[in-house]
């Protein structure tokens, strides 16, 4: 089960004196699963290319399928959420739980299957129970966000796609988002998330994706990533190579604190243990 992108080109205004070509002969393979940062510079075509991924754009040559079944097919949208870069663009309901029922709605849910879930999808991102009649367009940036993507997961997605979504958060909100991420990705859910915040998305990645002028510039693992790159180690990463400079037998290539935590009490216990 994947999305697979095979040969894909794209212009925007085809025929016309304003065309431009956005994507260029575009491979790629998103498993089931994982989670997948793609970023670049502005322009570059990212957010053009996950349009694709639930047949909101179809290529101009190309193709482009999600488990089998071509991505402009309309039951793929329930496959594949994509929440944009600007939540409020999405919201438009009377209250928070309208806004949020109003997806599975449209696929057909109702009565006590539509409302439980409306209510564990604004669970999963921590909406607090007394916002949901409120309206959503009185609710700071960081909670329509999260009622952006509640809407998203309530239609129960197998692939949620995410453009920008720490843009403009303040530090508390964008570590609660980063932890939701990471709940939905351990619970199955594939991840993609277009960002030019790659350091504070890297410890979540299984795989790193970067476009330039409508290509893909580089595909690989965080590790070859920052291998292939300037960009900074992610502090936690720093201090495991710190360790093993210091002679601790730990892994160094890890981007992630809980595992580098449980990489360190793993060695701290095969020292006492040599020790007695």
């Amino acid at each position: 089960m994947s999305i697979d992108v095979k040969n894909v080109s794209f212009s925007y205004d085809p025929g016309t004196s304003l065309e431009r070509l956005a994507l260029q002969n575009v491979n790629l393979s998103i498993d089931r699963g994982e989670f997948i940062l793609i970023g670049g510079e502005i322009g570059s075509g990212k957010s053009t290319l996950i349009r694709h991924f639930n047949g909101l754009l179809r290529p101009s040559s190309g193709s482009v399928s999600v488990d089998g079944v071509e991505a402009h097919v309309k039951s793929i949208r329930k496959k594949v959420g994509i929440l944009f870069q600007f939540p409020q663009n999405q919201l438009f309901a009377r209250s928070v739980y309208e806004d949020v029922a109003f997806g599975p709605a449209n696929f057909g849910e109702k009565g006590d299957e539509l409302r439980k879930r409306v209510t564990k999808a604004l669970k999963m991102v921590g909406v607090r129970e007394e916002l949901y009649e409120h309206s959503p367009f009185t609710l700071s940036g960081g909670e329509m966000r999260l009622v952006a993507i509640a809407g998203v997961l309530a239609i129960r997605p197998d692939y949620l796609v995410l453009d920008e979504p720490l843009s403009g958060l303040d530090p508390e909100h964008r570590e609660s988002l980063l932890e939701i991420l990471k709940s939905l990705h351990m619970q199955g859910i594939s991840v993609i998330v277009v960002s030019h915040l790659i350091a504070d998305l890297l410890p979540l990645a299984d795989k790193i994706i970067l476009m330039k002028k409508g290509k893909i510039s580089f595909e690989g693992s965080p590790e070859e990533y920052v291998k292939s790159t300037s960009t900074p180690l992610p502090e936690i990463t720093s201090l495991m190579k710190e360790l093993k400079q210091k002679g601790f037998d730990v892994r160094d290539d890890i981007f992630d604190v809980e595992e580098a935590l449980n990489e360190i009490i793993r060695v701290k216990k095969e020292r006492s243990g040599s020790m007695q």
